[in-house]
């Protein structure tokens, strides 16, 4: 599948969520990427949302006073509301229908909003009991969702990242990239991490995390760490050059399988048999010169 015959441009950056998507599924890469197609909301991505934004706020207010904020139960629920309810109503934006939400049926929303101020709550306790420090950039900046983006070497495209939060342990004295995951289960490679640790040793070469983990809200700690050090700029640099090319060939075939699960243009892939592949996905039949 040619772009240049479909008039299509590639997108003007990459990240590493992109990167993941093109690897488990071209196609859902292309139609998400590439074209307008429909996205179908996902009540994991509010709920991992308001967790974020909730936990950022007590990161964000502990730099700043130097000290742990004492938040009572009123507070913290008041902000998990407010977090979750912003996020609830952008989804209702894009479908007011929220049966047609990709949803875990054991985890509705009323789940959500008992079991969210809890979440929030063991990140807390975690935070006060590990040794942690929340790094901060030779420019002052405090490391969290802290802006990483940059190019690596060998590679053409500008890499999009942001770091939940970057820490520094200074019983070993050494970094540590962390993300925050509300799934049940951690990544399943090191790939995101050393991308944050590749960038950061190209945007601060003093300052090369040696570990990257992902803190686990329904454990409330961190997964096992990977170490970092073997993922140079230059390594990552490749992988992210060959998902570019690969883009640029406009090589976006279908992968269905299980990762259908979780694809959010399922309903405009051919593969899918979706009822809008006719005007988004070129496998399709019916597929004419994209209206877009």
């Amino acid at each position: 599948m040619s772009r240049n015959a479909l008039g299509l441009q590639p997108p003007d950056h990459i990240s590493h969520s992109s990167r993941d998507t093109l690897l488990r599924c071209a196609k859902s890469f292309f139609l998400s990427r590439m074209t307008p197609a429909p996205k179908q909301p996902a009540l994991w991505l509010a709920t991992g949302s308001a967790a974020h934004i909730a936990t950022e706020t007590w990161d964000n207010m502990q730099h700043a006073i130097g000290a742990d904020p004492d938040w009572d139960e009123k507070q913290l629920r008041s902000i998990w509301n407010v977090a979750f309810g912003d996020q609830l109503e952008e989804l209702r934006a894009k479908d007011p229908n929220e049966f047609h939400w990709r949803s875990s049926r054991a985890e509705p929303i009323g789940w959500w909003n008992k079991m969210g101020p809890q979440m929030v709550q063991a990140y807390i306790d975690w935070r006060k009991r590990a040794p942690y420090e929340i790094w901060t950039t030779p420019a002052g900046e405090p490391a969290i969702e802290l802006d990483v983006s940059g190019h690596l070497p060998g590679c053409e495209i500008e890499i999009k990242a942001f770091v939940d939060v970057v820490f520094h342990d200074p019983v070993f004295d050494q970094l540590i990239v962390v993300d925050k995951k509300t799934s049940k289960r951690p990544p399943s490679s090191a790939d995101q991490m050393a991308t944050y640790g590749a960038l950061m040793a190209v945007k601060w070469p003093e300052a090369v995390p040696a570990l990257g983990a992902a803190y686990m809200f329904r454990k409330g700690t961190l997964a096992a760490p990977w170490p970092l050090l073997a993922y140079t700029p230059e390594a990552m640099g490749e992988l992210y050059q060959q998902a570019w090319e690969q883009i640029q060939r406009g090589d976006f075939t279908a992968n269905p399988g299980d990762a259908c699960r979780i694809c959010d243009v399922s309903s405009s892939c051919a593969a899918k048999n979706g009822p809008l592949a006719h005007i988004y996905d070129p496998a399709s039949p019916g597929y004419e010169h994209p209206p877009f």
